[in-house]
């Protein structure tokens, strides 16, 4: 029975030996894992560096841009302001014109009805005329004789 002591202490230590030789292994993939995540990390941090320098190139660049933008609108708020008063005056102008040419309308209908009145008179006084000339040239001839 002694055997079964040595022969349960001889498996006992093949056991922890495997156990051990298991960890170990486990260690060493969980070694290689941490190394490569390392690894990956690093070059990650690299990436994130270069692109912290091409986002802030990018945001100066953007700002930039959007101060040269503000200044456009600015110096186009003076156009829109001055097209604007273009636009005003030029309402203000046809309204005058209007104003006038109507103006114009109501005397020039003024005047043609005084104009109506004369050229009547005119054309009555030219008609009386051809009346009295006639009357007047057949008296010659009876007076004188003579057609």
């Amino acid at each position: 029975m002694e055997w079964m002591l040595y022969a349960s202490a001889v498996i006992a230590a093949l056991a922890f030996l495997l156990l051990v030789i298991y960890i170990a292994k486990t260690l060493v993939v969980l070694q290689e894992t941490l190394r490569r995540l390392t690894e990956a990390i690093g070059h990650t941090d690299e990436q994130v560096r270069a692109l912290s320098g091409e986002i802030q190139q990018l945001f100066h660049t953007a700002n930039s841009v959007v101060h040269d933008v503000q200044k456009k609108v600015d110096a186009l708020t003076g156009v829109v302001e001055a097209v604007g008063e273009t636009g005003d005056a030029i309402r203000t102008m046809n309204r005058a014109i209007r104003q006038t040419a109507s103006a114009l309308l109501s005397a020039t209908t003024a005047g043609t009805s005084k104009w109506k009145k004369i050229l009547r008179w005119a054309d009555g006084f030219r008609d009386g005329w051809e009346k009295w000339r006639k009357k007047q040239s057949t008296k010659e001839v009876v007076v004188n004789g003579k057609k």
